[in-house]
């Protein structure tokens, strides 16, 4: 008996109880890059979403330049889901998520109109690890503002010196720094906005 629940115990720590919705999104992304030239109809291209097609918007946080690039991607969303899966709930996260890739690609499209096309979950990415990072602070971890501040640092040495050294090989292209800043900031909007939620509900 008592194995069976050291048994429990060591599971729950190894594979949090929310971590299957992420899985299930790095699936999804796996299915969306074997679809032949998939990248002509989702990828973030600034003449296109001008021309209307606005659903590039999202779609282009779900596509990569490759194999490699996703890989990278995906192990960075399941890092981020081991972190912090069990920080909100599946429909919170998916809200998150929807806002940081919203955030990531119109924050490119305004502040950076430069940048002619774009793919890849990068920007999102920063963006979770924000709002988990914020959750942190909200239920009073101090290592959540060590998380924003190390973030925070990383987002400042992509400003002024670029990308992240070996980053570009790994992804097999440019890496748009501007996307992670922008899909940072959407985290810790939709971070702060869940957690407002989640107090005006306690109050009803």
């Amino acid at each position: 008996m008592s194995f069976n629940v050291k048994y429990d115990h060591l599971a729950s720590a190894l594979v949090p109880r929310g971590i299957a919705p992420w899985i299930g999104l790095v699936a999804l992304m796996a299915l969306i890059q074997a679809v032949p030239d998939a990248a002509s109809w989702s990828r973030y291209d600034r003449d296109a979403i001008g021309a209307g097609e606005l659903w590039r918007i999202v779609t282009a946080n779900f596509i990569h330049l490759g194999w490699p690039h996703l890989v990278l991607n995906a192990t960075g969303l399941l890092a981020i889901g081991w972190l912090f899966a069990e920080d909100y709930s599946v429909r919170q996260w998916a809200f998150i998520l929807l806002l940081c890739s919203i955030a990531s690609s119109v924050g490119l499209w305004f502040l950076t109109p430069e940048i002619g096309w774009c793919v890849g979950l990068s920007g999102a990415l920063h963006g979770l690890f924000s709002a988990g990072a914020v959750a942190w602070i909200r239920d009073g971890v101090s290592l959540g503002y060590w998380l924003l501040l190390g973030e925070a640092a990383k987002l400042a040495y992509e400003q002024t010196l670029g990308a992240m050294p070996f980053s570009e090989g790994v992804v097999g292209g440019a890496v748009v720094t501007d996307a992670h800043l922008w899909g940072a900031f959407g985290g810790v909007a939709a971070g702060f906005l869940v957690g407002w939620w989640r107090k005006r509900d306690a109050r009803l």
